[in-house]
């Protein structure tokens, strides 16, 4: 997402960096795009009349598709690993939790019960991992069918529910104490740090990692301010 043709919109660019072009044009606010895993779609947040609500894009853009139609807000959709669903955190519940609907429309479903932020399906679509909210730190995880819900990782902050992503291997996360992204395993239930990035986080949503699970995105926080000339002016 970037705010550089006036709002918040969705954009894409090469893995490089370059060739970027704005693919949303709404008249609101555009926000935490993810790509099918297909790589044919993104599915994205918008806003109508006032609330968060979940579209779905072609890649090449074009008119975005509305998914959820409820007057609740929903926000931060995650596709599941065979492209059928799509997970969303809601508040038509509360406190908010993970729900999931059809990718092509349909009756959503409940998935979390205490509490739910951005969620991710395990590499075998068989769990789920996801944040408990805004107030409860560490990661925990759920059957995709429903099950019991269980406490994964104690080491992701509160401030950090977006900051994390699934790979093959493991799953990905920053350590705000260490200041660090670290791993934790699947295969040995070990935790390595993996890299320091020279600033924090720029956001609770900074972190991602590519489908094959050798590249790490990290957007950093940073200030900057631009000093500006007004030509003819006049008090």
């Amino acid at each position: 997402m970037s705010y550089r043709s006036g709002t918040y919109q969705v954009w894409v660019c090469d893995s490089d960096g370059l060739s970027a072009r704005q693919l949303t044009h709404l008249d609101t606010r555009a926000a935490n795009a993810q790509w099918s895993p297909d790589g044919r779609q993104i599915a994205f947040e918008g806003n109508v009349e006032g609330h968060q609500t979940i579209y779905v894009l072609a890649a090449e853009g074009g008119q975005p598709r509305r998914l959820t139609m409820d007057a609740s807000a929903d926000a931060l959709p995650r596709w599941s690993r065979d492209g059928k669903w799509i997970y969303f955190v809601s508040d038509r519940t509360d406190p908010w939790q993970v729900w999931r609907m059809p990718a092509q429309g349909g009756q959503a479903v409940q998935v979390t019960r205490k509490g739910g932020q951005a969620a991710f399906e395990s590499p075998d679509g068989k769990t789920l991992y996801y944040a408990r909210g805004f107030d409860v730190s560490g990661l925990w995880k759920v059957p995709v069918e429903g099950g019991e819900e269980r406490l994964v990782l104690e080491q992701l902050d509160v401030a950090d529910w977006g900051n994390w992503g699934v790979a093959k291997e493991g799953i990905y996360y920053y350590n705000r104490r260490r200041k660090a992204v670290e791993l934790l395993g699947f295969a040995t239930d070990h935790v390595t740090e993996v890299l320091k990035p020279k600033a924090g986080p720029g956001s609770n949503l900074s972190l991602a990692v590519s489908p094959d699970g050798r590249s790490i995105l990290w957007c950093e926080g940073r200030a900057t301010s631009n000093i500006m000339l007004v030509e003819n002016f006049r008090w």
